[in-house]
Order: structure tokens, then C-alpha cells, then sequence
């Protein structure tokens, strides 16, 4: 599959996650050690009033489903074309805290293309991305940018 091949407009269901304490814990202690995200007690005297994943937290969980997505067996072609290499990504939000109990759903819908004018044979698909939580409320939104091989001239 090229580049040239992705209609815009699809949404894809990478699927959800439930956030638990422990886990939320961890995570902070070893990535993001404020006390908000790591103290239970401390964190009822923050903004938050009690325990929050670190966003970073959030933003992994939506790698992990989204990589689990991508190479499984039906889309097994992606690995051949390059599939995963980033330039990086844009607009990340962190709209609203996710607490230990929450179910985020991910998705990713393609939103865009990039021709690349240095590299005529790839370009850049984007995608906005988001996570729901159990609510209908977003959490966490993104666009991500993938490297993809474009149709040869010719073919």
C-alpha cells in the first residue's frame, strides 16, 4: 500500500485501556515523578484533587495500541512499506486528567498528506488522534505524522 492509496476521513478503533492506581504509580515513579501522579495523599492537596496519570502515561498507551494495530496480521504489508518511521508529531493536548478507574478509547483517523519534495518517493500521512475516556469526554488528542513509501512514477 502507498501513500497515494489512504483515503482521508478514516477513523480507526485502536482500542481502550483501563488506567489502575498501581499502574499510574509506576509509570510516574520511573517517567514523570511529580506527586500528583506518584503520592496518592499529596496528590488530594493538587489542582487535581487526588491521583493522575501522567499524560506521558496516556500518550504511551496510545503507541502500544496503535503499533498493535498497525502490524497485526491484516495489515502485516505495513512493516515491507516503512510504516512506523515518524518526523514526530504536532498539537499535542492533554485535555482533561485521567484517574485510576478511567477506560480510555483510542482512535486515529487519517487527516492529511505531506508530498515531500526532498524525498519524491515518500510522504507523510497525518492523522489526528485521540483518547475518550468512559465519559465521551477527550482526554488527549495529537496529530502524528508517518513516513510512507509513495506509488513509483510510472505504476
Amino acid at each position: 500500500m502507498y501513500l497515494e492509496d489512504i483515503p482521508l476521513g478514516v477513523k480507526s478503533d485502536l482500542g481502550s485501556y483501563t488506567f489502575t492506581e498501581d499502574e499510574i504509580i509506576t509509570f510516574a515513579k520511573e517517567w514523570d515523578p511529580q506527586p500528583f501522579h506518584t503520592d496518592p495523599e499529596a496528590a488530594k492537596a493538587s489542582i487535581f484533587g487526588g491521583l493522575v496519570a501522567s499524560g506521558w502515561h496516556v500518550t504511551c498507551i496510545w503507541m502500544k495500541l496503535m503499533v498493535a494495530a498497525r502490524f497485526s496480521a491484516a495489515h502485516a504489508d505495513n512493516e515491507k512499506q516503512g510504516a512506523g518511521v515518524s518526523p514526530g508529531f504536532l498539537d499535542l493536548k492533554w485535555l482533561g486528567p485521567v484517574r485510576p478507574g478511567d477506560t480510555i478509547h483510542y482512535t486515529s483517523t487519517t487527516h492529511g498528506k505531506i508530498e515531500l519534495k526532498s524525498r519524491p518517493d515518500m510522504g507523510i500521512l497525518q492523522s489526528f488522534n485521540e483518547g475518550i475516556n468512559q465519559d465521551g469526554v477527550r482526554v488527549m488528542s495529537f496529530i502524528g505524522q508517518g513516513m510512507m513509501r509513495r506509488r513509483p512514477k510510472g505504476e
